[in-house]
């Protein structure tokens, strides 16, 4: 049904407008602080009796043909300890040798079962890489009242990320596919079917699994929340404020990738990249890590280019579970964003805290951080999250309090299917279709790189707390670190890094044409400064350091692959290296 039909149905029934009797409560989806009762906090949900576990072969945990868990020794009295006797693996493509370990679901039929006692045994046992309850995640949105029509952060404003002059360099290759991770897309909306993933090894609706991986009919994506091959959303209803949230993948999706130059809706920032739906919430609106492993799992089997995934959890014991499948894919070569939280501290939310992904930060028009994002040391990289006017989702009819909701506060007018929404979870799929643009332009590029890239060639900004440097989407095109840079003005020359690899110790070579401040620095693969080399007043002419391999901190820094950034009033300049053991 399209929305104005809705709409017109809907407004019939204002003036007794309240939140229905019969209207379902949810586990609480993060935020909408332009209600009174938002900013309240819901526990941490669990799904009850079950504990999710990540095993080598060297556990020798297993099932028999019936699901009764097989285990021996000290794994198998800890299981007994706990009442746990049935697994269920959480694959269903043949890649967990590719992966290295096994994800299992175990469960107890014991009502007093403790799944975080649980899963804290079951850490440290031998061959057990991780463990943790089936943990249920938040959304990271945040809607507000104003809104603008034009989508502001893609502008060349001071706070923009320069969209218009990076697509002057790339548009996108739809060889790219972006997984969206969310509560699901409107496959039919006018701004995103045409730049859906389609599976070339299943023939739709026909009932057979034709890749024979277990899943039937997965042609745009699949629903691991219901677990079923429709990925289109469902309505989510939001606990405190009694609105519909359903549409929160389609404002993703759309963001990061919707059809672009068609004369309808907006504009996604890589126009040519490809959408992969992965729905995890289910019909309750729940998005547990069950669902969330599964999505991984696929996204990771397909080898897809880029991941957004705009929700999270403070709970620390999903953090060793999720690093697990976040290590998988970067192995699997694929760039892993997250929003990182809606909180307005420095509390770590996962899975943006895990080590490798982008975690990504608000800013606003007023090129300040937002003051409901999150900050801190897990933080990356900041983009616009404010006011930021995208698609939602129209599969499906909305109750008559969100749609007068919709109106008041998020401009929606009730005939097109756009509004404005504020959060982490839009400044995340803003910097997941960078990355795409990136990796289209520069194919050969790797997951790790690409993250490099966007954080080293974004805009150094002082903010009220630390949440990185803002994207810059222009810049990041415009060329790789991965190689030299090409030949500069007399005015700055930074020599290639000698010796490199460095074993021991190295020098940094440059030359200033004028006196002036110079700052030389050592950035690590996620853009953070780990050592500063020189950071003042230097003459005029050639200048030679020497660096003994340490950090800041005064202890040698990790064998990896660092940057190192030479900025003066001539201008900045970049050499790469890589620290051996």
């Amino acid at each position: 049904m399209r929305l104005h039909a809705i709409l017109s149905a809907a407004m019939l029934c204002l003036p007794a407008l309240a939140p229905a009797a019969s209207m379902t409560t949810l586990p609480r989806l993060q935020g909408l602080p332009a209600l009174p009762a938002a900013q309240a906090h819901a526990a941490v949900a669990y799904t009850p009796g079950t504990v999710l576990v990540l095993a080598s072969s060297e556990a020798g945990l297993g099932a028999t043909a019936n699901g009764a868990l097989r285990a021996q020794g000290a794994l198998a009295g800890v299981l007994a300890a706990h009442c746990l006797t049935h697994a269920t693996s959480l694959r269903q493509a043949s890649n967990a040798s590719e992966r290295g370990f096994e994800a299992l679901r175990l469960t107890s039929d014991d009502p007093a079962f403790d799944p975080v006692a649980a899963a804290a045994a079951l850490r440290g046992q031998n061959g057990i890489l991780a463990a943790a309850p089936d943990v249920h995640f938040s959304l990271h949105v945040t809607p507000n009242d104003p809104w603008y029509v034009d989508q502001w952060h893609l502008s060349t404003s001071a706070a923009g990320v320069r969209a218009p002059n990076a697509w002057g360099l790339e548009q996108g290759k739809s060889s790219v596919v972006i997984g969206i991770m969310d509560t699901g897309v409107d496959l039919q909306h006018s701004d995103i079917n045409a730049k859906l993933w389609r599976n070339p090894g299943e023939i739709l609706n026909n009932g057979i699994d034709d890749e024979h991986d277990g899943y039937i009919d997965d042609y745009y994506g699949y629903d691991f929340g219901d677990y079923d091959n429709d990925p289109d959303p469902d309505s989510i209803i939001d606990p405190v404020s009694s609105i519909d949230v359903g549409w929160h993948g389609t404002f993703v999706a759309a963001l990061a990738a919707a059809s672009s130059n068609n004369a309808t809706g907006v504009a996604g920032v890589a126009w040519g990249c490809r959408i992969l739906p992965l729905k995890v919430s289910d019909v309750n609106g729940s998005i547990t890590l069950t669902a969330v492993s599964q999505a991984l799992d696929y996204a990771i089997a397909r080898h897809i280019q880029v991941l957004n995934m705009s929700f999270g959890t403070t709970d620390p014991s999903a953090a060793d579970y999720m690093q697990q499948f976040v290590d998988a894919a970067l192995a699997a070569d694929i760039v892993v964003v997250c929003s990182a939280g809606n909180d307005g501290t420095d509390t770590p939310t996962w899975p943006a805290a895990c080590t490798g992904t982008l975690a990504v930060a608000s800013t606003n028009a007023s090129n300040l951080r937002s003051n409901f994002s999150n900050w801190g040391s897990y933080v990356n990289i900041a983009a616009p999250g404010e006011n930021m006017w995208s698609a939602i989702a129209r599969n499906y009819a909305y109750d008559a309090y969100s749609l007068y909701y919709y109106e008041q506060l998020f401009g929606f007018d009730g005939s097109h299917a756009y509004m404005s929404n504020d959060g982490t979870s839009f400044s995340a799929p803003i910097v997941s279709g960078a990355a795409a643009l990136v990796r289209s332009h520069y194919p050969k590029l790797t997951a790790r790189q690409v993250a490099q890239q966007l954080i080293i060639d974004g805009d150094a900004r002082l903010y009220d707390n630390p949440i990185g440097p803002r994207l810059n989407i222009e810049r990041a095109l415009q060329q790789p670190l991965a190689v030299d840079p090409p030949a500069v003005p007399n005015s700055l020359a930074f020599a290639p890094v000698s010796p490199d690899p460095v074993t021991t110790s190295a020098r940094f070579s440059f030359t200033l044409a004028q006196d002036g401040a110079a700052d030389l620095a050592l950035y690590d693969i996620t853009g953070r400064r780990v050592a500063t080399l020189a950071n003042g007043a230097l003459s005029a002419g050639a200048h030679v350091l020497a660096w003994d391999g340490r950090g800041s901190n005064g202890a040698r820094l990790a064998p990896g692959v660092y940057l190192a950034r030479l900025a003066t009033a001539g201008g900045e300049r970049t050499r790469r290296l890589t620290l051996l053991q």
